[in-house]
């Protein structure tokens, strides 16, 4: 459990400062290009560590219709996602946009049992509700300032 503390920790770390450098980015280059950016090394270091861990072999056992569908979900989930929040970086910066994005359980868990016929338990169900409550109090913040 300690790692898993650890390795969850280390993942916070680089998500937050990488909203922070990503809005210096957006402020001097189009969003489209830091996405672009950011894509290219993004896929350029998990390649890398798919090839580290598991060899030549990480990237040929697929078919043709797994790897449409891990396209598909990049283009979706990554690009698309920081395209959108990159976007949001810029108009309202990082403090109003990055509690936002912790709603992203709460669309997981919707899509996971709308599509895929699951249950929720007591706790994620409160989870959830506390999710709502944090962005309820970041968006009606009265002195908050958009550009």
């Amino acid at each position: 459990m300690g790692v898993v503390l650890v390795l969850s920790l280390l993942a916070a770390l680089g998500w937050g400062t990488g909203d922070v450098f990503s809005r210096k980015a957006a402020i001097y280059a189009p969003a489209g290009l830091v996405v672009v950016g950011m894509t290219a090394l993004a896929a350029f270091g998990l390649g890398l560590g798919a090839l580290v861990i598991h060899g030549p072999g990480a990237f040929v056992d697929g078919t043709l219709r797994f790897y449409a569908l891990v396209g598909l979900m990049g283009l979706t989930s990554y690009v698309g996602g920081q395209l959108f929040y990159l976007f949001g970086m810029q108009r309202a910066g990082v403090t109003i946009t990055a509690p936002i994005i912790g709603a992203v359980p709460l669309i997981a868990v919707t899509l996971a049992v709308v599509f895929g016929g699951e249950r929720p338990n007591a706790q994620t169900i409160v989870g959830a509700f506390v999710i709502v409550a944090g962005i309820m109090v970041v968006m009606t913040d009265r002195n908050r300032v958009l550009r």
